[in-house]
């Protein structure tokens, strides 16, 4: 880790409420198990609710509490992040089943 992000790690912890923190430490934690459930398959951004592009996120997806998230059009808001991984998995079924219908199938005429 850099100075840089040493530093602006310290300036968010001590600026986070003691909740705020503890939420985002657990969220933090789910987000590193993705990769031992979904290899390479998943793609994660976090997106600060207070950005201009969090505000702009929370107008389109109608997100108005969070933590929140939007799974291949499928919105949860919550903290039960068993539920995240259950959309997850839902989006990547689909997705697999979708690409089993070869597109150079031959169709009828």
């Amino acid at each position: 880790m850099g100075l840089r992000q040493k530093v602006q790690r310290e300036m968010a912890d001590s600026a986070l409420p003691d909740d705020l923190k503890a939420e985002f430490h657990t969220l933090s934690e789910w987000a590193h198990t993705l990769p031992g459930k979904f290899a390479d398959r998943v793609r994660v951004r976090l997106i600060d609710a207070a950005s201009i592009e969090g505000f702009f996120k929370s107008l389109f997806h109608r997100f108005r509490r969070y933590p929140a998230f939007a799974v291949e059009g499928q919105r949860y808001v919550g903290s039960d992040f068993a539920r995240v991984d259950a959309l997850i998995a839902q989006a990547l079924r689909r997705k697999e089943e979708t690409t089993r219908v070869s597109p150079n199938a031959p169709t009828s005429n």
